[in-house]
């Protein structure tokens, strides 16, 4: 499966916006998991043993992996021809992305950390591909939802604000940080989460992040 941007930037935006949810509530995404469930036992008087848990795991991550590292290799050849180049770099690094994402939504603890190592290496390109094209809506949000799941928290933090600077009609991105506000502790920092999801509610013509930052408000709203 290709990742084609020009095709299908309404789900990539919206798989970034779910993932940045679940890093800050500190729960994997789940929503792909209902696709995995043939490879579940369903005959509760049978139950999986652990080994066949760790065998379908096993199965499932390997598939995921064919499934990336062939269409990643292809990018990588491109971008290795055109190091300078804005799309070779946005395409590898949202490839990387979108494999990391892939394997989140197994909610296997070893995917998990496969998961993270993905993160880790579509930062660099990602950061290549926004330093020419910062206006670039997948790629800007892209590259936050990397470092964030990299482990670079507080780059995410920094270069999620720069974004609603460079691209502040776009309401993922107001949401991206409104998402990484609510796990940080900053002074103000709830205050601003809260305004960050008011900004993506109100900017978001498409209806799909509405519901989302009228729940993160009313969770932040009610808290202590």
């Amino acid at each position: 499966m290709a990742v084609d941007k020009k095709n299908s930037p309404t789900w990539y935006k919206v798989v970034v916006w779910i993932v940045l949810v679940a890093f800050v509530l500190g729960f994997v995404v789940v929503g792909a998991l209902e696709a995995f469930k043939m490879f579940t036992n369903k005959d509760t008087s049978a139950p999986i043993t652990t080994s066949s848990q760790e065998k379908t795991a096993a199965a499932q991550i390997a598939a995921i992996n064919t499934q990336f590292q062939a269409q990643v290799a292809t990018k990588k050849a491109a971008q290795k021809a055109k190091p300078n180049d804005f799309t070779a770099n946005s395409e590898l690094g949202l490839a990387y992305s979108l494999w990391a994402q892939t394997l989140q939504a197994t909610g296997d603890t070893q995917a998990l950390g496969e998961a993270t190592a993905r993160f880790t290496d579509a930062v660099p390109f990602l950061k290549i591909a926004y330093g020419i094209k910062p206006t670039d809506a997948d790629t800007a949000n892209g590259y936050v939802l990397a470092l964030a799941y990299s482990g670079n928290v507080t780059q995410a933090l920094t270069v999620a604000r720069e974004v609603t600077t460079k691209i502040p009609a776009d309401a993922n991105a107001w949401f991206n940080l409104g998402s990484l506000l609510a796990g940080s502790n900053e002074a103000n920092a709830k205050k601003d989460a809260i305004a960050a999801f008011r900004t993506a509610k109100e900017l978001d013509s498409s209806g799909t992040l509405k519901a989302q930052a009228q729940q993160q408000i009313d969770t932040l709203s009610s808290a202590p």
